[in-house]
């Protein structure tokens, strides 16, 4: 009888530590809701410091708005505003807070600040929210599992671009479109990334004695993994398939995998980022001509080399990237690409962008042995020898998709869209 008492009680106080466990766990489904509105370039230190809230992309989707202004101070200082404006369960429960930052503050002092001054906003709505449990002056439950945000999207953000150009008169017309749509889930361990494009381009001229047609069409897919090794190194591979009718290439097949090291931590590189990354691409090339080299088929074995840097500035990104890549079984082969990019913020999930490139050339292995028309020529039609080129392209890219922005990846892309990866799993950026 004492030994059923004995297991009786055992079995009690299992259970009432199971489920005394289970109450001191919060789940991620239940953590506070926020939309940050103002924080320019403190948006993504903010995220990686406050990690446990979920931050998403439209404030209708909040449960807390904050909005955060600034004016200058008659001393060289900023004074900061910070609003806290209560949605859903936590409607009409609204606050603001006020600091001065010195003029002598570093950039890193004033968003340690900031960060302060919103954690202490927070308190009110995490104490409501059952978040209060965890809290101390840091939030202390950062050893303990969750599950996942309740996202329809499953953390996938689609993108979708498109740019066209048309203009005619009597005689001729020019048209000109191309478009990508791309899909990514960006997690901290892995990053994968699927992107389909396409570029169009028609010239048609005509007159009682002449008469000329002619189009180009650019098909590409990119598909891209990336492995998180540690806090600098990264393992990627990028299957890809490409058609171009200026080109000459009727299909190309290739995989890359690739090696990358940041000279800045990952989980710091909040502003910038440095990274070196090399590949080795094996590739399938079908032609749609006979090349100069006599060629309507052929296998090639690429390396590549890319350096980049990106910065992260309050209206939105700068990237640089210096691209090498010659063939090991054509050694003459080689390219040299210098890529900038500039991404202007003009509202949330809408960007402006110009993008300029300039390349030595010198691996036109694809070029059609066929004798191009003057009209080929002028007109851009069929790629031409040349040792050189350069170009620069202006359009919008709008993003929509899980309302969950809080991963924080920007590995093997050069940081380029490092807005809508940002991660919240415990990460500082000291």
């Amino acid at each position: 009888m004492k030994k059923i008492v004995i297991v009786t009680l055992l079995l009690l106080g299992t259970f009432s530590n199971v489920f005394s466990q289970q109450n001191d766990t919060i789940q991620k489904n239940n953590y506070l809701r926020v939309y940050l509105d103002g924080a320019t370039e403190s948006e993504n230190y903010i995220k990686v410091k406050l990690w446990y809230i979920d931050y998403v992309r439209d404030p209708k989707q909040s449960q807390v708005h904050i909005i955060i202004n600034s004016q200058p101070t008659a001393s060289g200082g900023l004074q900061y505003s910070v609003r806290f404006l209560g949605h859903e369960k936590f409607e009409n429960k609204n606050d603001t807070l006020q600091y001065i930052a010195k003029v002598e503050n570093s950039n890193r002092e004033n968003r340690d600040e900031l960060t302060n001054v919103i954690t202490m906003g927070l308190m009110p709505y995490l104490a409501s929210n059952g978040q209060q449990k965890h809290m101390a002056f840091d939030y202390t439950d950062k050893t303990k599992l969750v599950e996942q945000s309740v996202d329809k999207y499953k953390n996938w953000v689609y993108t979708a671009t498109a740019n066209t150009f048309l203009s005619g008169d009597k005689v001729s017309e020019v048209l000109s479109a191309d478009g990508s749509f791309s899909a990514a889930r960006i997690t901290d361990k892995w990053k994968t990334r699927l992107t389909a494009g396409m570029s169009y381009g028609s010239n048609n001229y005509e007159t009682t004695t002449y008469n000329f047609t002619g189009k180009t069409v650019i098909k590409n897919l990119k598909g891209l993994i990336v492995k998180s090794l540690n806090d600098h190194w990264s393992l990627g591979l990028e299957p890809t398939f490409y058609a171009s009718t200026y080109s000459n290439v009727k299909s190309q097949f290739a995989i890359a995998p690739g090696i990358e090291y940041d000279v800045f931590p990952y989980s710091q590189s909040v502003n910038d980022l440095f990274t070196f990354k090399y590949r080795l691409q094996p590739l399938y090339n079908s032609y749609i001509d006979k090349t100069v080299f006599d060629k309507t088929k052929e296998f090639l074995f690429n390396q590549i080399v890319d350096v980049t840097y990106t910065h992260i500035a309050p209206w939105g990104n700068i990237s640089s990237t210096l691209t090498g890549s010659d063939y090991l079984n054509h050694t003459k082969a080689y390219r040299l690409d210098l890529v900038n990019q500039v991404n202007f913020r003009v509202a949330k999930g809408l960007f402006f962008n110009v993008t300029g490139n300039a390349s030595l050339i010198n691996n036109q292995l694809s070029l059609s042995s066929q004798s191009l028309t003057p009209e080929q020529i002028i007109l851009k039609q069929r790629e031409t020898l040349t040792n050189f080129s350069y170009s620069m392209q202006v359009g919008i890219r709008y993003t929509f998709g899980s309302i969950f922005n809080n991963i924080v990846n920007p590995r093997y892309e050069g940081g380029v869209n490092i807005d809508n990866e940002i991660s919240t799993k415990g990460e500082t950026a000291d």
